[in-house]
């Protein structure tokens, strides 16, 4: 399959909220591959476009179903026929393409932003000086980050992060002059998620 921006999204989603796991049809005695996407109300926008990749690039019509009792929505589809595609793409693998290309690598970048990224302003006496884009994983993004400094020109550092669920790690960077071009014109446009992609555009804008 030929590598485009909205594959790159698709797998940057993929390796955030998104994953694949095996279900056991006990009536058909059959094991399936499936794909499912569970988000929150603010992340319906990536959810959307995720489900819009899902049909025009490996033509499966999902919807996007709301769960009972909660404010929570999931994406859920048999993925059988592509599967032997997509587990390639597990884990943080990625195609040699979206490694070597800045602007897949960028639409890749916007796709774990819009999972699992945040997005925060640090702020001085009320005043906004910087912005830190943080992406949350169970462990450091080593590949990730390493791609982050070779294409946005930028420092990552780490931060150990413990919550509810367990100790996780988050890989940071922030905005500066060296990246805020990149982020504009390869991240920005590709991102859904209206905080995060304000946020970044009003920072990039300062140097403009």
């Amino acid at each position: 399959m030929k590598i485009d921006w909205k594959i790159a999204y698709f797998i940057g989603v993929l390796h955030s909220d998104a994953h694949i796991y095996k279900f056991n049809n006990k009536k058909e005695g059959s094991v399936r591959n499936r794909l499912l996407l569970q988000i929150g109300p603010k992340s319906l926008p990536m959810a959307n476009k995720f489900k819009q990749i899902l049909y025009t690039k490996f033509g499966r019509d999902v919807n996007i179903r709301k769960l009972p009792n909660k404010e929570a929505y999931k994406i859920q589809a048999s993925i059988n026929l592509i599967y032997p595609l997509l587990k390639n793409w597990q884990k943080y693998n990625l195609p040699l393409e979206i490694k070597e290309d800045s602007l897949l690598f960028g639409a890749y970048l916007a796709g774990l932003i819009d999972g699992d990224g945040y997005v925060k302003y640090k702020k001085y006496k009320g005043q906004i000086f910087a912005c830190q884009i943080k992406i949350a994983a169970e462990e450091p993004l080593e590949e990730i980050a390493s791609l982050i400094e070779l294409h946005l020109n930028c420092k990552v550092h780490y931060e150990k992060d413990k919550n509810k669920r367990g100790t996780g790690y988050n890989t940071c960077f922030l905005i500066s002059s060296k990246n805020y071009r990149y982020l504009l014109e390869n991240l920005e446009p590709h991102l859904t998620i209206p905080y995060k992609k304000e946020r970044i555009t009003t920072v990039c804008h300062k140097w403009l």
